[in-house]
């Protein structure tokens, strides 16, 4: 057993020698240079132009003409109008032309009533609509002094309750430029509008 350990030893260092060897013999050069083959070069060189460049001659693409646009689809809108009732403090005044002869509206153009700005029409409700049914609101409600609606309220509707939300909501949306008086915006209560709903 004490005779591997030496016998390994010696072994490992033949090995290491052998592959030494065999490395050196590998990597050393036999023959002459001058038998190595010549490697081939690039050359470059400018060539010169025999011609003038041509310019291409260019059209203008071909616009095509536009196509009709398509017809707008069905869309259920309603109409606004105001109510023609009694004691309803109106949109338009009413003007009398002497007035206007006689040097201007109230001193000067001073005084006006409210005047529409935005309207946002009411959605058409989906059940009404499915069902076809058409039908009006009439809204009551103030115009504040910075042109928004102030306490919006349905005063009659035909038929009931169908169209009162979505006549409300487009209401509350609503801006105008507020009544003028003495120079000075005032509230405009008691309009009443009637929203129409048709399919």
């Amino acid at each position: 057993m004490n005779l591997r350990f030496p016998v390994s030893i010696g072994l490992s260092v033949l090995v290491t020698f052998g592959l030494f060897w065999v490395m050196q013999a590998l990597i050393t050069v036999s023959g002459e240079l001058k038998d190595a083959t010549r490697t081939a070069s690039i050359e470059f060189v400018r060539l010169k132009r025999d011609t003038r460049a041509r310019e291409k001659e260019r059209e203008p693409p071909k616009r095509a003409k536009p196509d009709a646009p398509p017809p707008p689809p069905d869309i259920a809108m309603s109409k606004a109008r105001l109510d023609p009732g009694e004691g309803v403090g109106g949109i338009a005044p009413d003007i009398d032309a002497s007035d206007v002869l006689d040097g201007g509206l109230g001193g000067g153009g001073a005084d006006r009533d409210a005047v529409p700005l935005v309207r946002i029409e009411p959605d058409y409700p989906m059940r009404a609509e499915q069902r076809r049914i058409e039908g009006w609101v009439v809204v009551q409600f103030t115009i504040s002094k910075a042109g928004t609606i102030k306490n919006p309220i349905v005063q009659s509707s035909h038929p009931g309750n169908i169209f009162d939300r979505s006549a409300l909501q487009a209401v509350r949306k609503w801006k105008y430029n507020p009544k003028i008086e003495g120079g000075v915006a005032v509230e405009q209560p008691g309009i009443r509008v009637r929203l129409d709903f048709e399919l």
